[in-house]
C-alpha cells in the first residue's frame, strides 16, 4: 500500500492586503461577511496508515478552526483588541473529515485549491498518527490562534501553523520554504487584549493603521504560513499543476530538523469519550 501524507491549501477568494494594517482590516471585514465556506482560505491535512489505530481510524482527514466562524471578527468588534486578535486564544476544533471533503470537492470546482503530496513510509504515518492522538488527548485542539499559541508546547494553532507542522513531520524536515511565511510587526499602540491591555477600536485601527512597526521594539512580531502566499508561489514554480508531488529528500530549502510537540500547556486532559468523538470526527470512513 502507497502511503501518502496531503496538504491541501485553499486561498481566501480574493488576496488579503498586507500593506498596512487598515487595508488587512478592511479586506478582512469584507472577506467574514461574504458567503464563502473559505473566507480568508484554509489548510487540510490528510493522510492514511497502514493499520487502524486504536479507534478504527486509518484515514485522516482535518484542520484547525474556530469553534464559530465569524469569532475573530467579533472579538475584534466586543473586547476591542485590534491586532491583538493575531495572539488571541480563541475556542477551537478539528475539523470534521466528512465536511472537510465536501470543501476540498467544492475548492476544486472553484479552481481554488492546491495540493501539495509527500510519499510517506510505515513509520512516518505512524508518527503523523501519535503527534494528532497527543493533540486531541491533550486537548490541545480546543485551542485556536496563531501568534500567540506556540504549537511545540501544545497550546494550540491555527490552521496554518497546524497543517505546516504535519507536513513538516511528513517530511521529516522543517520544509516550509521562507516565501510561504508572512511576517509582520504588529504596532504596539493598535494591539490589545493580553499583551498590553489597550483597548483599540475599530475606528482607532482604522484611522491609525496607516503601517505596520519596523521592528520588535515598536512592535509585536506576527509570523504565519499564509495560504495566498503558497499559492501563489506553487503557481509560479509549478503552473497550472493542482497536485504537487513533493521529493522529501529533494528540498534544499529543507535543512533543519523538524521538533515534535512536547505538550507543555499544561490544559486538561480529555476523558476518554471525548478522545473517542474527535476520532471519529477526523476519521474517513470506508
Amino acid at each position: 500500500m502507497s502511503l501518502k501524507f496531503k496538504l491541501h491549501v485553499i486561498p481566501p477568494p480574493f488576496p488579503l492586503d498586507w500593506t498596512s494594517p487598515r487595508k488587512l482590516l478592511v479586506k478582512t471585514l469584507l472577506h467574514h461577511f461574504i458567503q464563502d465556506p473559505a473566507p480568508i482560505g484554509h489548510f487540510f491535512i490528510e493522510f492514511q496508515t497502514a493499520t487502524p489505530n486504536a479507534y478504527g481510524v486509518s484515514h485522516v482527514l482535518t484542520g484547525m478552526s474556530r469553534l464559530k466562524r465569524n469569532q475573530s471578527t467579533l472579538t475584534v468588534i466586543k473586547e476591542k483588541v485590534g491586532l491583538g486578535t493575531f495572539f488571541y486564544d480563541f475556542e477551537g476544533k478539528l475539523d470534521d473529515a466528512r465536511q472537510a471533503s465536501l470543501k476540498l470537492q467544492w475548492a476544486k470546482k472553484k479552481r481554488r485549491l492546491k495540493t501539495l503530496t509527500v510519499d510517506i513510509a510505515p513509520e512516518q504515518s505512524q508518527i503523523l498518527m501519535d503527534e494528532l492522538d497527543l493533540w486531541i488527548k491533550h486537548g490541545s485542539f480546543k485551542h485556536y490562534g496563531g501568534g500567540g499559541l506556540s504549537i511545540l508546547d501544545g497550546e494550540g494553532s491555527g490552521c496554518a501553523e497546524f497543517g505546516m507542522h504535519f507536513f513538516n513531520l511528513a517530511v521529516g524536515k522543517r520544509a516550509a520554504h521562507p516565501a510561504w511565511i508572512r511576517k509582520v510587526h504588529a504596532p504596539k499602540p493598535l494591539t490589545g487584549g493580553r499583551l498590553t491591555g489597550n483597548k483599540v477600536t475599530l475606528t482607532k485601527l482604522f484611522r491609525d493603521g496607516h503601517a505596520w512597526a519596523e521592528n520588535e521594539e515598536d512592535g509585536f512580531l506576527y509570523t504565519t504560513p499564509d495560504m495566498d502566499l503558497v499559492t501563489e508561489w506553487l503557481k509560479l514554480v509549478y503552473p497550472n499543476q493542482k497536485e504537487i508531488h513533493f521529493n522529501s529528500e529533494a528540498l534544499p530549502w529543507a535543512l533543519e530538523a523538524v521538533s515534535r510537540i512536547c505538550f507543555q500547556a499544561g490544559y486538561r486532559k480529555i476523558d476518554e469519550a471525548e478522545v473517542k468523538i474527535q476520532w471519529k470526527r477526523v476519521g474517513m470512513r470506508k
